[in-house]
């Protein structure tokens, strides 16, 4: 059953409803921790979106580790930035690796 257009859609996009809940969540109510949430969150994918792109499954991987953190503010916010953290440094080496290697 062809899909149309979505059939090649990229699965990195998948995190832009996590990410418009996080906006959500930063209209309801401003702290410094929800806003580097979502920021790091913006910024992995605007990154990812980019640059990256070689896989689905990399495309996957990335989606849930942007939308894992922002679905983790309303439970513990020093978690989320954490992990959105984390994920955000892990996609910036792997980009510096892809562009050192020149692949």
């Amino acid at each position: 059953m062809p899909l149309g257009p979505l059939k090649d859609a990229r699965r990195l996009f998948y995190a832009i409803p996590f990410l418009l809940f996080g906006l959500g969540l930063l209209f309801w109510q401003l702290t410094f921790a929800r806003a580097m949430v979502v920021l790091l969150g913006w910024l992995t994918f605007a990154m990812e979106y980019r640059y990256g792109g070689e896989s689905r499954e990399g495309d996957e991987l990335v989606a849930l580790g942007i939308s894992m953190p922002v679905v983790l503010i309303p439970v513990h916010e020093a978690i989320a930035e954490t992990l959105a953290l984390f994920i955000f440094i892990l996609v910036m080496a792997d980009l510096f690796i892809k562009f050192k290697r020149g692949t």
